[in-house]
């Protein structure tokens, strides 16, 4: 475990002794917040009634001919950003928190580095990075160790600073990132196009050239206002996973895509670079069919989307070099100003955008009498 919370920046706390749990390592206790912060799946929570992950076919190998009729039917209209994994809300149980002070002050930070952060760029359940992360307060942000981004290639890689505009406030703290660049179905004959030695739109006939490039070995630079000088400014970056996405048809294309970016190396600065160590691997997924055919002639079988996964790491000498830029601090606890005590917001929730929206706008006198109430 490589958090550490300074006892500093915690509001004083009974030392517990008389409780079973604080008769145990903090190691021990920092296994047990993490089992009790898992996340778990809305009762009921899910975006679109009656869907679950079992209405999407997913297939791991390279066969991807299932019979039409083996196709789940779904009696109503999907949004195209439904997808395997994101089907339902989920949420965090942060009760653990408001037990006693000295839970808190060891867990909370705890709580906002081990979620994953999952952001939308376009279409999706979620928000932007950038809102996402404004919701968040400063000490939070500090902690945001891993952060999932479903975004497109048109809004990706036509800015090349935009990546870096959006993950700047959590820059210092990102340990994993996950990019997932979407089929969305609203461009089909548009190409899954990526080329990280150009800034701009990837263009198809510049990206295969800089392929051959690679091919015979050439000595490839990567622009540092490109998208792919962004993880430059990403000091404790340790793993970045890229999902690349497009409809069957496509399928030799995307492949050569996928292993090309295995042969990518992202500078770091100075002669250190993040490389990927493992093959490529992909997966095929299909949304459920539509009950009503509308305007189609006959059965329609929404087509096979083929992702490509690739990931690469950090050296881990990049770690303790920049081991400074990313030091944990805690997240604030109770203080006193004067004669009032300021009492953090509860009930964090990061599948609802940070703090609960239901609370984070009332008072602090509003908060104790909900406390007195006993529905915090």
């Amino acid at each position: 475990m490589d958090i550490d919370i300074p006892r500093d920046f915690a509001v004083d706390a009974d030392d517990q002794v008389q409780s079973p749990l604080f008769r145990v390592p903090l190691e021990v206790r920092r296994t047990i917040y993490e089992l009790a912060f898992r996340e778990q799946p809305f009762d009921g929570g899910n975006y679109v009634k009656g869907i679950s992950e079992e209405s999407f076919i997913v297939n791991e190998s390279q066969d991807h001919q299932d019979p039409t009729e083996d196709t789940p039917v779904f009696d109503g209209s999907l949004p195209n950003w439904l997808r395997p994994g994101c089907t339902a809300r989920w949420k965090t149980e942060t009760a653990l928190l408001r037990t006693c002070q000295l839970v808190h002050n060891e867990a909370s930070s705890l709580l906002v580095s081990k979620v994953l952060h999952r952001c939308y760029q376009g279409y999706g359940p979620g928000v932007s990075p950038s809102l996402y992360i404004q919701r968040l307060t400063d000490a939070q942000r500090s902690h945001v160790h891993r952060l999932h981004l479903f975004t497109q290639v048109r809004d990706f890689d036509r800015h090349g600073s935009w990546l870096r505009q959006q993950l700047k406030p959590v820059a210092e703290s990102l340990q994993h990132l996950t990019i997932t660049l979407r089929d969305l179905g609203d461009a089909p004959e548009t190409r899954m196009l990526l080329n990280p030695y150009q800034t701009g739109e990837a263009k198809v006939q510049a990206m295969y050239q800089f392929m051959e490039k690679s091919q015979r070995g050439e000595e490839l630079n990567i622009p540092p206002s490109s998208w792919a000088g962004t993880f430059a400014f990403l000091p404790a970056l340790k793993t970045l996973t890229m999902e690349l996405e497009d409809h069957e048809g496509r399928e030799n294309e995307l492949e050569a895509l996928a292993q090309w970016a295995t042969t990518w190396k992202f500078p770091l600065g100075g002669d250190q670079f993040m490389t990927s160590k493992t093959a490529a691997s992909s997966r095929a997924w299909r949304r459920p069919r539509p009950q009503y055919q509308g305007s189609f002639q006959g059965p329609y079988t929404p087509p096979w989307i083929i992702t490509w996964t690739v990931q690469w790491h950090a050296p881990s000498s990049r770690t303790t070099a920049n081991s400074g830029a990313s030091q944990e601090k805690s997240i604030p606890t109770p203080t006193e100003t004067g004669n009032e005590t300021h009492i953090p917001r509860p009930a964090y929730d990061p599948r609802m955008g940070g703090l609960n929206s239901i609370f984070s706008g009332a008072s602090d006198e509003s908060i104790r009498e909900l406390i007195a109430w006993g529905v915090l």
